[in-house]
């Protein structure tokens, strides 16, 4: 009997419903080569058109494709990424939160679980996750810039090797690295040297801008990276991610927009932040982390200056995008590991409430089974697609109502 309560603990049934969601999603993903879904053709974006955005992995792809079809060998090594990426995210969040407040973030269906959990698992295997992960190693080289054994030098030196490469993969990485760069500036700021702060980030900002806006590619761009392609794969044909290189970030704005006109789809969005947000919430009122911000910005009155404009920037690409799901995942991520750096370099006790909590908890089946069944309730029961034609809901019934 108590062999079968331990096959049936909470974090081997989330083991056992994730592999099972991931199978799944690497299948559909399969299923679809070479151009079925925009995974791919986003994923065919290379160099061989001359250098363009989001070209890296592409590149690197297409020169593997000889050695080994890449629907396989992508598909394999994105499975192993994602679960890294889920395990490490795990321990790093651990390290500084309470286990209660971490459970409750991984259950959720959009932040870290979107990629198996959208509707049509359009958004497994997309470029994300490189920046996620990117986003979690700049968080702990941040961490390392507080230790006094640790040169600031040398992890700012990595910190910008990230940045520049999760830029070359998809320019969102310029909307998702401020917060950390406010991080960085107040490692600076105890040593007295915000100024050199200031001209590095500034210009590594500058030139990563400018090379989006100047190499978003053309038509010619598009033909020669399809045309080297179909060298492969003869029955590609290009037509749903490629026809955006080229495309301004003003045209992408405007269609957004347009798509976000609709109140029943907009309100659909809101009620979908709410109920992802909900985690980040129980993690805001058990740690107060404001306070440990408050302490980090006001070594220097440019960081004061740079804090709220670096905490919006992750919603920007929320607003101007009809990827709306997508967008907001990555940026509740982003706040995550920027809540993991500021606690990891002003560490702060949890609030007494949620001690009481877990005791009263360990105290009564009752209740502790009633949370096992809102956790079941609040990851299964709904998810947030990452987009919605206007006029339909971003919020639909979980995985367990309709998987399709």
């Amino acid at each position: 009997m108590r062999n079968w309560k331990g096959m049936l603990s909470p974090v081997k049934i989330y083991i056992l419903i994730v592999s099972a969601l991931t199978i799944y999603a690497a299948a559909i993903l399969y299923q679809f080569f070479p151009d079925g879904m925009w995974t791919w053709e986003e994923l065919f974006i290379n160099y061989e058109g001359g250098f363009v955005r989001r070209g890296l992995i592409g590149q690197i792809l297409f020169l593997a494709d000889s050695i080994l079809p890449i629907q396989i060998s992508y598909i394999a090594l994105y499975i192993a990424l994602f679960f890294a990426f889920l395990y490490f995210s795990y321990k790093k969040l651990s390290s500084v939160f309470d286990p209660l407040v971490v459970a409750f973030i991984f259950i959720c269906p959009l932040i870290f679980l979107l990629p198996i959990t959208d509707r049509h698992v359009h958004i497994f295997g997309r470029k994300d996750i490189f920046i996620e992960i990117m986003l979690l190693c700049i968080a702990q080289l941040c961490v390392n810039c507080h230790k006094e054994e640790s040169s600031l030098y040398k992890n700012t030196l990595f910190i910008s090797i990230l940045f520049v490469i999760g830029t070359l993969i998809h320019e969102m990485m310029i909307f998702y690295f401020p917060l950390f760069v406010v991080l960085l500036g107040v490692a600076y700021a105890r040593q007295e040297k915000s100024f050199q702060w200031l001209f590095i980030t500034g210009a590594l900002f500058s030139v990563m801008l400018l090379l989006v806006v100047v190499f978003s590619g053309d038509a010619g761009t598009r033909e020669a990276i399809c045309a080297s392609w179909r060298q492969s794969y003869p029955e590609l044909t290009c037509e749903k991610a490629l026809p955006n290189i080229g495309a301004s970030f003003y045209d992408n704005t405007m269609r957004a927009f347009r798509h976000h006109m609709n109140w029943f789809t907009m309100g659909s969005y809101i009620l979908g932040f709410l109920l992802s947000s909900l985690p980040l919430v129980f993690l805001w009122k058990a740690y107060r982390p404001y306070e440990a911000i408050r302490d980090l910005i006001s070594a220097s009155p440019l960081l004061r200056l740079a804090f709220w404009p670096a905490a919006s920037a992750p919603f920007i690409l929320v607003a101007t995008n009809v990827d709306y799901g997508r967008f907001l995942s990555i940026a509740f991520v982003s706040y995550l590991f920027f809540l993991y750096a500021v606690i990891s370099i002003r560490p702060r006790h949890a609030e007494p409430w949620l001690g009481k909590l877990k005791e009263t908890l360990a105290a009564s089946s009752r209740l502790r089974y009633g949370m096992y069944l809102f956790a079941l309730a609040y990851g299964l029961g709904w998810r947030m697609v990452h987009y919605q034609p206007s006029g339909e809901s971003a919020v639909i019934p979980g995985v367990l109502f309709h998987l399709q």
